[in-house]
C-alpha cells in the first residue's frame, strides 16, 4: 500500500476513534460541570440558610468532599483532548516534525504516570469498598466517589494512547493533517492571536 494511502487510512481510523472518545470525554465534561453548579447552589444556600433562616444543609461537608472529585477529575481527558492543560511550551520556534517527536515522549511519559494511578486508585477504591468506609459525620459511603477517580483517569488513558498514535503517524508523514492529537501553534500564530484579542476588547471598549 502507497503511503499516501496508509496515511489516509490512518487518518480514518483515528478520527473514529476520536468522535467515539470524544463523546465520552463530553459527557463527562457535563457530569463535571453540572457538578460545580451544584457545588456553587449548595453553597449559597447554606450561607443564606445559616445567615438568615438560622439552619444548615445536613452533613454540608460530607457532601461537598464526595462531590469534589467530580469536577476535579471528570473533565481531565476532555482538557487533555483540547490541548488545555497548563505547561510551559518551550519548543514553540521548533520545526514541526521536531516538536511532534517532543510531543509523543511527553505523551508517552503521562501515559506511564496515568496508568500507575488508574492501579493505585483502583486498588483504594476496592479498599474502601470492602471496609465500608465513609465520611466523618453522616456517614457517607465513600467508594462511589473513589470510583470516579480510575473511571476519569482511564478515559484519559485512553485519550493518551490515541493521542500517541496520532502523534507516530504524524512523525511518520509529517505533510498529513493532524488527526486526534491538539494542533501545533506556531509563535507568528500565538502572537497574531494575542493581538487579534487585545483589539477585539479595545473595540468592544
Amino acid at each position: 500500500m502507497p503511503a499516501g494511502d496508509r496515511a489516509q487510512s490512518s487518518a480514518v481510523l483515528l478520527r473514529r476513534a476520536d468522535r467515539i472518545l470524544s463523546h465520552a470525554e463530553d459527557g463527562l465534561n457535563l457530569i463535571a460541570a453540572f457538578a460545580i453548579f451544584f457545588l456553587m447552589f449548595v453553597g449559597v444556600v447554606q450561607i443564606v440558610g445559616r445567615t438568615v433562616f438560622d439552619f444548615a444543609i445536613y452533613g454540608y461537608i460530607d457532601w461537598i468532599e464526595q462531590a469534589s472529585v467530580l469536577f476535579a477529575f471528570l473533565g481531565i481527558a476532555y482538557a487533555q483532548r483540547l490541548g488545555s492543560h497548563i505547561g510551559m511550551d518551550l519548543t514553540m520556534g521548533w520545526r514541526p516534525e521536531r516538536r511532534w517527536k517532543i510531543e509523543l515522549f511527553g505523551v508517552a511519559m503521562a501515559l506511564a504516570i496515568i496508568s500507575v494511578l488508574i492501579y493505585a486508585s483502583f486498588t483504594n477504591f476496592l479498599r474502601a469498598y470492602s471496609i465500608g468506609d465513609s465520611t466523618m459525620d453522616i456517614r457517607l459511603p465513600t467508594w462511589p466517589a473513589k470510583l470516579m477517580v480510575p473511571l476519569a483517569l482511564s478515559v484519559l488513558w485512553l485519550r493518551l494512547s490515541l493521542q500517541i498514535c496520532g502523534y507516530v503517524r504524524m512523525i511518520a508523514h509529517p505533510d498529513a493533517e493532524p488527526v486526534a492529537v491538539p494542533k501545533l501553534i506556531t509563535i507568528e500564530t500565538q502572537v497574531q492571536d494575542e493581538i487579534a484579542e487585545v483589539l477585539g476588547k479595545q473595540d468592544v471598549r
